[in-house]
């Protein structure tokens, strides 16, 4: 019996190969499936590597799309990141900007300014750095739009009350600032951070939401 290895499965198979692969997996899965179910699945079966697969479709949602198990039009922001996440080696000394940013959206939320990104890095150092990044896209800019991320207050002042009025009716008045942080990630709201900045504190922004809904 021939043996194949992993490394020859990978260097011989074509792209079309690979879209059939992820087709056929599909028949058994009812959800798409996610980076690291599949990164685990090539593990221990001869399939091309997560890696490879990101070098040739440039990632694990693009594949899915040429597969025709999603639409792009049907992936949201969040969507497109977390089926794009992979599982994190132990011996990885670096996360990929996939993974940082994936990372940085769960914690922080959608607004991604270079400060806030670089002082969450400092305790998560496996983060790439957003120099590297830079150099990746050539802008930070470029980088977050490659992500459908953003730096800039592109949200209102009527956005972000908004944003907290709609927190407020589901959550009710005992909603705190947490509760407000777990409701806007979830949503893809703007964060509590931007809220701050644009009303000085959380109690002045639930101030400013009572004024206005009299």
């Amino acid at each position: 019996m021939r043996q194949t290895t992993h490394t020859s499965t990978s260097t011989s198979t074509t792209n079309q190969k690979i879209i059939q692969l992820i087709q056929g997996l599909h028949q058994l899965h009812t959800t798409p499936m996610k980076a690291a179910h599949y990164q685990k699945l090539a593990t221990y079966l001869p399939y091309p590597s997560l890696e490879e697969i990101e070098q040739r479709f440039g990632s694990w949602t693009k594949l899915l799309e040429q597969a025709g198990v999603v639409k792009p039009i049907d992936l949201s922001n969040r969507d497109r990141l977390t089926l794009n996440r992979s599982k994190s080696s132990p011996s990885r000394k670096r996360w990929t900007v996939e993974e940082s940013i994936t990372f940085y959206v769960e914690t922080c939320g959608s607004r991604v300014t270079i400060r806030s990104y670089s002082e969450l890095r400092t305790a998560h150092p496996q983060m790439m750095s957003a120099n590297t990044i830079i150099r990746h896209y050539g802008t930070w800019k470029q980088a977050l739009a490659h992500f459908q991320l953003s730096s800039n207050g592109f949200y209102s002042d009527e956005d972000c009350l908004n944003a907290l009025r709609q927190a407020y009716e589901k959550i009710g008045p005992a909603i705190t600032s947490q509760d407000y942080v777990r409701f806007a990630r979830k949503q893809q709201l703007p964060s509590l951070t931007l809220l701050i900045e644009r009303f000085t504190s959380w109690r002045e922004a639930l101030r400013i939401l009572e004024e206005t809904s009299r």
